[in-house]
């Protein structure tokens, strides 16, 4: 089975994102708000890509649940140990930031790799959907 976006621990992960990227960076800015949009957003995104695929093509199963794991983690690791992919990834966030540029928000990417110690948090999709 598949865990869904609106599981607690998903919603919260989103909420922790949001609030950290937009509030909580500006005004504490430091190594605990930057690992913390990291460990959120790979809690997260192998569920929302998921979900994606399976908008996309009802037949996606739990294979597919290893692939978007294995997606995130691949792009991941790439974004903070490659800059070239670290600017690739922040022009496609510019994209979807556009419409709120005027009202202040913005979110940067680092090249960190120090970040990659968030890795295991994009498995615990896997662990819920083994529970479900």
């Amino acid at each position: 089975m598949t865990p869904s976006l609106l599981h607690p621990l998903f919603l919260a992960a989103i909420a922790t994102l949001l609030l950290n990227d937009h509030l909580l960076k500006a005004h504490f800015p430091g190594v605990v708000t930057g690992k913390l949009s990291d460990l959120a957003g790979l809690t997260f995104f192998p569920v929302f890509l998921h979900t994606l695929l399976r908008v996309a093509w009802k037949a996606a199963g739990r294979w597919s649940l290893w692939a978007c794991v294995g997606a995130t983690v691949l792009g991941f690791a790439l974004v903070k140990t490659v800059p070239a992919a670290t600017i690739f990834a922040e022009g496609i966030l510019e994209v979807f930031q556009s419409p709120l540029r005027g009202r202040g928000v913005s979110v940067r990417i680092v090249t960190d790799p120090t970040d990659l110690v968030a890795l295991p948090l994009a498995t615990v999709c896997l662990w819920l959907g083994r529970r479900r």
